[in-house]
């Protein structure tokens, strides 16, 4: 029959289109339904329109033939296989490791440290989470110098052909700097030369801490008083270690020797947001999804969190995951919520830039602003624009802002700008408020598991 595709076509199944469907995992054990997975298919534009059902089911059938997925019944499908944290993850299916660490908090990453054979039981111990903070900090600083090493050698080697040798970056003499200290003491100094024993650093460091100065300028504290209330934690540590080593410390000696090493490995990569931008986002959002809805944020709260965030992996979280977490009411409100905050913050992105347009650019953006404008009226675009996080910052709403927001919109009296413009920014301040409240509650929390 003419148009329709040959058996061979319809075994074929591309890379790409079983990457799309598997990337609307967030988790291997959600359960997405069929309407789902069809609407993300339609909307990643490998279903041309909703009406083609026939095409998703097909598609959804091929994997699960291919062992991929399974249907659990009344249109629900699971996945069989654990999403790739990472797209260019493939070398690494062969090792799955059985812990990941973040390293550099909750507002921006440095690194991101896989362990091979870490017991996932260290989370539990205040003290092994506390060596682990330190140890993978460390580990992620020198990492980044390492890459940063690379790339300025690769430069060195371009430049030297034109007879100009580039110094070492600031980062890299950082960590030098910073490295001095444990390399010697811990791998050179002693009378073999290979390092001071644990007695003789318990003596030496006091002395270096005291000498230590509070401040480095006025602006920047070394943390003295911080580093000696944990020195003298981990003192205490190594002397009760000590006791109990010295009632059976041969006997321990020669089975350590005759003990079989268990297998164990560290991968340390770039943050994830540089390797896979799109799946870290949807994590991200879904991570605060579940977090707001326990916490019974509002649907202005959530919908504003994610400004910065594409959009498209924005509303596939939420129509995978919104009705689940947030019950259909709402959901349905806080999606709506959303297109008025992205619009309104396009176009305050817009209007930021617009000086540095060109003249065809200058028409289309205009344009778009009408098309968003006729989308959700006036009112809601500049009641909004005090969300954007744009540089001109509606937030504090000015006469000059106004009168550039006149210029987009003529047909609105000053006054009333004016007074849209002030009811938005006393409800994002509101909202910014509650913000940095929760982030201090999250700091102090932190603070409060580390300190003694």
């Amino acid at each position: 029959m003419p148009g329709r595709p040959s058996s061979l076509e319809e075994e074929r199944m591309d890379q790409t289109l079983i990457d799309a469907v598997l990337s609307m995992w967030v988790d291997s054990d959600d359960e997405l339904s069929f309407t789902v997975l069809h609407k993300g298919l339609v909307r990643k534009g490998f279903v041309q329109k909703e009406e083609y059902r026939y095409k998703t089911d097909r598609i959804l059938r091929k994997l699960c033939r291919m062992k991929l997925m399974e249907k659990l019944g009344k249109g629900r499908y699971r996945l069989n296989v654990i999403p790739d944290d990472f797209k260019l993850f493939d070398y690494l299916q062969q090792i799955r490791p059985s812990s990941k660490s973040y390293v550099g908090g909750s507002l921006w990453r440095l690194a991101e440290l896989y362990f091979l054979g870490m017991p996932e039981a260290i989370w539990n111990y205040e003290d092994a989470k506390y060596a682990l903070e330190i140890i993978n900090v460390r580990m992620a600083y020198l990492f980044e110098a390492l890459r940063i090493l690379g790339e300025a050698v690769t430069k060195r080697e371009k430049e030297s052909a034109k007879g100009n040798i580039l110094p070492l970056p600031n980062f890299v003499i950082r960590e030098l700097l910073l490295e001095l200290i444990p390399y010697y003491l811990g791998s050179r100094a002693g009378i073999d030369f290979d390092g001071l024993p644990i007695d003789e650093l318990n003596m030496l460091i006091p002395k270096m801490l005291k000498t230590l100065p509070e401040e480095a300028t006025t602006q920047s504290p070394t943390l003295k008083k911080v580093m000696i209330e944990y020195f003298d934690i981990l003192q205490k540590m190594a002397r009760a270690q000590d006791q109990e080593a010295d009632m059976e410390n041969e006997k321990r000696f020669i089975e350590k020797m005759e003990e079989k090493h268990r297998d164990f490995a560290l991968i340390v990569i770039r943050p994830e947001f540089q390797i896979d931008e799109s799946g870290f986002e949807k994590r991200w959002v879904k991570t605060d999804l579940r977090e707001f809805a326990q916490e019974n944020k509002s649907a202005l709260y959530i919908a504003s969190s994610w400004l910065n965030i594409e959009k498209e992996n924005v509303l596939e979280i939420l129509d995978i995951h919104g009705r689940r977490y947030l019950g259909r009411q709402k959901w349905k409100e806080t999606r709506g919520l959303y297109d008025k905050l992205y619009s309104s913050d396009s176009v305050a992105r817009i209007i930021d830039s617009f000086e540095y347009y060109g003249h065809r650019e200058k028409a289309h953006a205009r344009k778009y602003i009408q098309k968003l404008v006729n989308d959700y009226g006036i009112k809601t675009i500049i009641y909004y624009l005090p969300f954007s996080h744009c540089r001109m910052n509606f937030v504090i709403p000015t006469m000059h802002k106004e009168e550039i927001l006149q210029k987009f919109f003529p047909q609105v009296p000053m006054t009333t700008i004016h007074d849209w413009l002030n009811e938005g920014a006393v409800m994002a301040n509101q909202i910014a408020n509650e913000k940095m409240e929760d982030i201090k509650k999250t700091f102090s929390n932190l603070k409060s598991s580390y300190l003694p």
